[in-house]
């Protein structure tokens, strides 16, 4: 394991180049506010790299793979924190291996030298069936503990076309899980711009570094101000392009990666360097700012504590104006 620290005038984020779990268990428990994060899907890609995920031979292995380290996740939330989970579907082929050449996806070409197991007859469902592996993990997360709140509809309304699906419609939205790590929690609704639980936001075409999947920037930002205040802290377990990051110091947050690829740590540091203002700073500086609390905390209007019962009054209404204090602004809903 290596990590590094990066600051500029008003946050750190730091690169923890190891894997999920490893790099999980390396962290404090009961800081991050929210965590944003989008796993390697199940046989989507291949990053070359010994013990990556994905790559499991059953549904079953993944899904507990992820698991297992949403666990850890689950133990370095904050108590009143939240956790996004991008997640997409996979097809089940049982038609064999594939041949040939994809002039119009290179990333996958990987799948006519690895035998991929969806490729693989006797799964005993029919073939070109959804595998239905957002839900199977949404289901498994909650026999684990976590509060599924949300199923949040990611319309990626600029995706690009399937054309070797000529008979169902290509896919144009992928599932973004909102989990709380406990029944009360702390949420500013007012940074969803009234989009609610489908979120019209397009795909980054921006290739930050080598990386063949990348998630938008806008996408991370809307779940980071949902669910962190001014100053808090920030997550992401499978970091890869950066852009949790990029989107924690735009909104001038504090921010933790994790990967298992030393080459897009290396290229994320690099980023950060160059575009983003971060020169490198010892860890220990990005300890003592996880220790503290985040400085937006106590006035951030997602802060629980801010939250008024429905049919209550707020402070000002139900007391006599004396000039101290701050009302309640939120209710509380189901």
């Amino acid at each position: 394991m290596s990590s590094t620290a990066l600051a500029n005038a008003r946050n750190i984020v730091g690169l923890i180049n190891d894997g999920a779990f490893r790099g999980l268990r390396q962290l404090p428990p009961d800081t991050f506010n929210v965590a944003v994060t989008s796993p390697p899907y199940y046989w989507a890609r291949d990053y070359g790299l010994i013990d990556q995920l994905g790559h499991e031979d059953t549904v079953e292995e993944y899904i507990t793979s992820l698991a297992r380290i949403f666990d850890e996740v689950k133990r370095v939330l904050h108590p009143e924190g939240v956790f996004y989970l991008n997640i997409g579907d996979t097809y089940y082929s049982g038609n064999g291996q594939p041949h040939g050449i994809d002039p119009r996806s290179p990333s996958r070409n990987f799948m006519r030298s690895k035998y991929r197991p969806v490729d693989q007859p006797g799964w005993g469902i029919p073939k070109k069936s959804l595998i239905g592996i957002p839900w199977k993990l949404a289901f498994e997360l909650q026999n684990r503990g976590w509060t599924l709140r949300s199923d949040i509809i990611w319309n990626r309304h600029n995706a690009f076309a399937e054309p070797t699906a000529r008979d169902r419609p290509h896919r144009q939205y992928e599932h973004v899980f909102l989990f709380s790590k406990s029944r009360f929690y702390s949420y500013d609704r007012t940074a969803l711009e009234d989009d609610e639980d489908v979120w019209s936001i397009p795909i980054g075409r921006e290739r930050r570094i080598e990386h063949n999947a990348p998630f938008p920037v806008e996408l991370a930002e809307r779940c980071i101000l949902t669910g962190s205040p001014p100053g808090g802290y920030v997550l992401d377990p499978f970091v890869g392009s950066g852009t949790t990051l990029i989107a924690a110091l735009r909104t001038e947050r504090n921010a933790v990666g994790i990967d298992l690829s030393s080459a897009y740590c290396g290229e994320v540091a690099e980023l950060l360097r160059k575009k983003h203002h971060c020169n490198p700073v010892d860890w220990q500086e990005l300890e003592n700012r996880l220790s503290t609390e985040p400085s937006g905390w106590a006035s951030w209007k997602g802060n629980k504590a801010n939250y008024r019962k429905p049919g209550t009054k707020r402070e000002a209404e139900s007391q006599p104006h004396n000039g101290q204090g701050v009302a309640p602004t939120h209710t509380v809903e189901p």
